[in-house]
């Protein structure tokens, strides 16, 4: 019975890290998306080209995360000259809040995960190797799953 428990507590520990990364996806993919009237607005006075970045680069976290912020760097030179009105510094705090606030979730979603599947793997007595075998399985199926949704979604 005991080992069933752990089971039960390691699948529940890996939903508290996908359902959260799959709401957060889905929350800010939708705010950023509703920018599109504002970056059309301004448009024409971008100076350098702006690429989206891929969702696939999720496969990579930390490199999304340089990619996104290098961007953002970009948009602030583009967009240097541009005075934005109090609403849109409204949305962007409310988004920038948001995205915090889904990291940390998401975060510790993930960090207990990691623990209640050592805890699984050291019960059965399966070995480091295994462990960190099911922690990539997991938290790539997890994000390949929210990539495919949000995808979905948005076609």
């Amino acid at each position: 019975m005991t080992f069933l428990i752990l089971v039960i507590e390691t699948i529940g520990a890996w939903l508290l890290f996908a359902a959260p990364l799959l709401q957060a996806t889905t929350e800010l993919h939708e705010e950023v998306t509703g920018w599109e009237a504002i970056r059309k607005r301004f448009y024409t006075s971008t100076k350098i080209a702006i690429k989206q970045i891929s969702l696939w680069w999720w496969l990579l976290p930390p490199v999304k995360i340089i990619l996104e912020r290098r961007k953002i760097s970009k948009i602030k030179q583009a967009y240097a000259d541009i005075i934005l009105s109090d609403d849109t510094h409204k949305a962007l705090r409310r988004f920038s809040l948001k995205a915090n606030g889904w990291i940390g979730v998401t975060l510790g979603g993930w960090l207990v995960a990691i623990s209640t599947t050592w805890e699984l793997v050291e019960k059965v007595e399966l070995g480091i190797k295994t462990w960190v075998f099911l922690l990539l399985l997991l938290t790539y199926t997890s994000i390949l799953f929210t990539i495919k949704l949000i995808k979905k979604a948005s076609h």
